[in-house]
């Protein structure tokens, strides 16, 4: 099994300033393969499919920066899903779906209180190729449910749940840029009232049935801005991928918008966004705190 490797940060930051405030945004870092392996032939073939588990707690998550090893926990968006049982592979492809309403490729949204609104950039969305499946995270928030097959028919032991990943792509719809040309708009969000003081945007690539798909270069920026961060150049070989940014300061009203860069390739699809909040110092010391009783009673006992 190929380890799971990261590309820690060379940030590019910028600052933008609000009124007395400024937001900064900074790419933390790649998880790489968060599960290096391939589905697998499934309960159709008397097997467990391999999930990439970005939101189980019993994949390792180094970069998760709220500490209960889930991607996501504060919200997500992930776009042209598909879920079929026993073969996931029965909804055959397409490549050129309603990136906004379509029930053969769902959208799952759960965005966080303090995100006001959100908004697609993507032409397009394709769903029901051969790409990876990952953890439904209607139904993995931590805990994966490994008993979840058994209440399928057939019964599949051993079987968490999934959904297969499908991804937004195409021209930009904001300003019609090609992503094998030019950096490409995705998808935005706008932070509302009570955002945290800092918090952490995860965004999933690669995991598709080719490389060429997937972006070289994911790029966050503020509108109305000079406020950017970059992954720069990363690497794809078909296993599922999170980008990190950390934003820092932002204000009600701040938009953040995600772009993809494919130079030379195909058509730089993103599969979805993770939330999660940056803990402040005081709760990181309590945490510590909690921490050094519980070692300093174990040793008591």
């Amino acid at each position: 099994m190929k380890l799971m490797h990261l590309a820690m940060a060379w940030v590019v930051t910028a600052t933008l300033a609000v009124g007395a405030q400024a937001a900064n945004l900074g790419y933390t870092g790649t998880h790489f393969d968060i599960v290096p392996l391939f589905p697998g032939g499934g309960p159709a073939d008397v097997n467990a499919y391999v999930v990439a588990g970005w939101r189980a707690n019993d994949v390792a998550k180094p970069l998760d920066v709220d500490g209960d090893n889930v991607y996501g926990s504060a919200g997500y968006a992930m776009f042209g899903t598909r879920f079929d049982y026993p073969n996931a592979n029965l909804q055959g492809g397409n490549a050129f779906v309603n990136p906004t309403d379509n029930s053969v490729f769902p959208n799952l949204v759960d965005l966080p209180s303090w995100v006001s609104g959100s908004q697609i950039h993507a032409s397009r969305k394709a769903g029901g190729w051969a790409y990876a499946l990952i953890d439904d995270p209607q139904l993995t928030n931590g805990v994966r449910a490994y008993s979840w097959g058994l209440s399928q028919t057939p019964a599949s032991t051993f079987q968490p749940p999934y959904v297969k990943l499908g991804v937004l792509d195409g021209n930009s719809t904001s300003t019609g840029a090609d992503p094998t040309v030019a950096p490409a708009e995705r998808w935005s969000f706008t932070v509302g009232a009570n955002a945290p003081a800092s918090f952490r945007v995860g965004v999933m690539t690669d995991g598709l049935d080719s490389t060429n798909w997937a972006p070289s270069e994911v790029i966050m920026q503020q509108v109305n801005g000079t406020a950017t961060a970059t992954t720069g150049t990363v690497a794809k070989n078909r296993f599922v991928d999170m980008h990190l940014f950390d934003v820092t300061g932002a204000q009600a009203g701040d938009e953040f918008v995600f772009l993809a860069y494919n130079p030379g390739g195909g058509s730089a699809g993103v599969s979805g966004f993770s939330f999660d909040y940056v803990p402040e110092p005081a709760s990181l010391a309590l945490s510590a705190a909690a921490a050094g009783l519980a070692v300093l009673r174990r040793r008591r006992a």
